[in-house]
């Protein structure tokens, strides 16, 4: 992330959108427990909570702030969490945390990722890299290979999930720059009546 920018307000229309979205549609009885793993100055959900009820909202950050600690919200997810909506918007990449929230799904839970366009510069996650089955880290990537890897690497990453969970719906909210905003609903398999993927998505046009 380049230095001085700020995330919190980059295109609020198509990530207000999805999550409201997914919230009316899966969570609409105020049923949502959230855990926001990259609250920055916590702009979005205020929004979403003027006119969205939720039972509970819990925001940590890795930059410390008045009131709140630095905490890294991956170590958290490899304990497991009880929440139901979890929302990874943490402007470059995502997988390090779907990689932790996958094999310790409760219940039905909504998951937010946000890819950053630092992600689309060759910076191929090495999670993303280790689900493709590739031994080598992205420094060895040539450059020619990276942006293609990069959208392969995102469409195996979601993939990847199905081995924990149905994709019961997965949405992409248009972009007007280089980030990606996913919704996905997921219910863990062990509680989905079918393993068929049921996922419809929703592609956006990127500039």
């Amino acid at each position: 992330m380049a230095k001085g920018t700020k995330t919190d307000n980059h295109n609020p229309a198509g990530k207000l959108a999805l999550r409201r979205y997914f919230l009316e549609r899966y969570h609409g009885d105020g049923s949502a427990t959230v855990f926001d793993c990259c609250q920055g100055g916590g702009v979005m959900w205020t929004e979403l909570r003027k006119n969205i009820k939720v039972a509970s909202y819990w925001g940590v950050d890795l930059k410390a702030k008045k009131g709140r600690l630095s905490i890294d919200s991956v170590r958290i997810l490899e304990q497991g969490i009880p929440q139901n909506v979890i929302d990874v918007d943490s402007y470059g990449s995502p997988w390090k945390h779907w990689r932790e929230i996958l094999p310790r799904l409760q219940g039905p839970t909504t998951v937010f990722l946000t890819i950053g366009s630092t992600m689309h510069r060759g910076a191929t996650d090495d999670a993303v890299l280790e689900i493709l089955g590739c031994k080598f880290k992205n420094r060895s990537i040539p450059a020619s290979f990276r942006g293609r890897l990069d959208d392969i690497g995102i469409n195996a990453a979601l993939c990847w999930g199905e081995r924990y969970a149905t994709l019961h719906e997965v949405v992409e909210a248009v972009s007007d720059g280089n980030a990606r905003y996913i919704g996905v609903h997921l219910r863990p398999k062990k509680e989905a009546s079918s393993c068929e993927l049921l996922a419809k998505t929703s592609s956006a046009e990127r500039s």
